[in-house]
């Protein structure tokens, strides 16, 4: 296989597992990020936004993992193209991820 073009975030040696792990993660084929013809193109605002989310998952593993491939894909979309809304917090958004206070009890 030719070497890949275009390689902002990814390298020669990482890429090809990111790309065959972006369909578990995200629930996509090669096309919703690449133009088919010229898969380098940046053409689509979804591969440009994939590269800022790569980017931001290095980061993490880097920074809180010591490099370390602890947060992938999968961790925030679990097979979904958006992943799910955070669960509201206490107040008027909902009753945060604890559920709702006792009767009685703090909140109330």
């Amino acid at each position: 296989m030719p070497p890949a073009k275009n390689l902002k975030v990814l390298t020669q040696d990482t890429y090809m597992g990111v790309m065959f792990s972006i369909p578990a993660g995200l629930g996509v084929r090669c096309d919703f990020c690449h133009n088919m013809e010229d898969r380098a193109s940046d053409e689509k605002p979804q591969k440009v936004t994939a590269r800022k989310m790569m980017a931001m998952v290095k980061n993490i593993n880097d920074t809180q993992f010591n490099g370390e491939q602890k947060v992938t894909c999968y961790t925030c979309h679990h097979g979904e193209q958006k992943p799910a809304a955070p669960p509201a917090g206490r107040g008027p958004g909902g009753p945060g991820p604890g559920g709702p206070p006792p009767a009685g009890g703090p909140g109330r």
